[in-house]
């Protein structure tokens, strides 16, 4: 464990730093946590720790400053490029998503890009597929090719009549925010939030690339509990739905700019965490937004890593951690009774 930095919190306002450092200091012994974990108010961070081992076979322990694939952590970022092109007038949310990709002529006319954006168009999720983790998932799809998985499928319900979490519609939206900026996804990505935001540590993986400080993945084996490296995947796979790399720090300055006017205006801001679609009683979503009572976030999860990312608007408190043991559980680390 690599203890970095610890706030000295402020009195009236969410608990005393103490209190959320005994709170993570629990998790991580419970969960052998492998990873970072960062919880700020505001501009100050409270608590930043890294735990456990960025690589078991090279014994490099995990520090303040290691990169992990933050999976579907990525899919807030693609809306948020969805909604930079809005007010840079190229996209318009309720617009069928094959005026931008008329080739896909196979696609329900009906689907919207709102109805991508918030997992209410029907559109199968690849991930779920029989046999992906073990055959599909270890060929790369370029581009337009990831649909050919599903093209023959029936939807999974009927345009904006119901909500089901597909990796598919997220990964059209890249293909969309492509045809507009006349760009790919990732460069418009950098050029319009991770760049002006100072996102320095901040890219999108490949399997080829070596990524400097990147944490190896590992799984727990079911049938002995041992620790093993996770299985392989074509990362590429994912793209505009779960191939960013990022560090805690530089996802607090992602943070930071979804309370100011930094990269998208407030209307435009609050369109995004506007609860669009109901999933339960205790959840909504909005454009690439898990929307509870009192906070808003995103999980992700792929082979080898796992991430939760949280804010708390009215106590303006962020939580992250990234980790890089697919295994690991939640079991209460996010609990709101915690920082409000």
């Amino acid at each position: 464990m690599i203890a970095v930095r610890e706030g000295k919190g402020r009195e009236g306002i969410g608990l005393p730093t103490s209190s959320v450092a005994g709170h993570f200091a629990a998790f991580a012994a419970e969960q052998k946590y492998s990873g970072v974990i960062l919880a700020a108010r505001a501009e100050e961070i409270l608590f930043l720790q890294a735990y456990g081992m960025a690589s078991f076979e090279h014994g490099v322990p995990n520090r303040p400053d290691t990169k992990f694939y933050t999976a579907s952590l990525t899919k807030p970022v693609t809306a948020m490029a969805a909604l930079i092109l809005l007010e840079q007038g190229k996209l318009e949310l309720h617009q069928p998503a094959r005026r931008y990709l008329p080739e896909l002529g196979w696609i329900d006319e009906r689907i919207t890009v709102h109805q991508l954006l918030t997992h209410t168009s029907g559109i199968p999720d690849f991930e779920t597929l029989p046999g992906f983790a073990e055959q599909y998932q270890m060929v790369l799809y370029q581009g337009l090719r990831i649909l050919e998985l599903i093209r023959d499928l029936p939807p999974d319900f009927e345009p904006g009549t119901g909500w089901r979490y597909s990796n598919t519609g997220y990964n059209l939206l890249g293909l969309i925010i492509e045809r507009l900026a006349g760009i790919s996804y990732e460069q418009f990505v950098r050029e319009h939030i991770f760049g002006p935001l100072g996102m320095s540590d901040t890219d999108f993986g490949d399997d080829r690339s070596v990524i400097q400080g990147l944490a190896s993945g590992y799984s727990r084996e079911e049938q002995t509990g041992r620790l093993v490296k996770a299985a392989y995947f074509r990362i590429e796979n994912f793209r505009a739905s779960g191939h960013m790399v990022s560090t805690a720090e530089d996802l607090l300055k992602w943070s930071r700019s979804l309370d100011s006017e930094e990269i998208l205006r407030e209307e435009t801001l609050r369109l995004m965490f506007t609860p669009h679609a109901s999933v339960s009683p205790q959840r909504s979503y909005g454009y690439g937004w898990s929307i509870y009572e009192g906070s808003r976030g995103h999980d992700g999860w792929l082979p080898g890593y796992w991430c939760r990312f949280r804010q708390y608007p009215r106590e303006r408190i962020t939580v992250i951690l990234l980790g890089n043991h697919d295994h690991t559980k939640e079991s209460g680390v996010l609990s709101p009774a915690v920082f409000l």
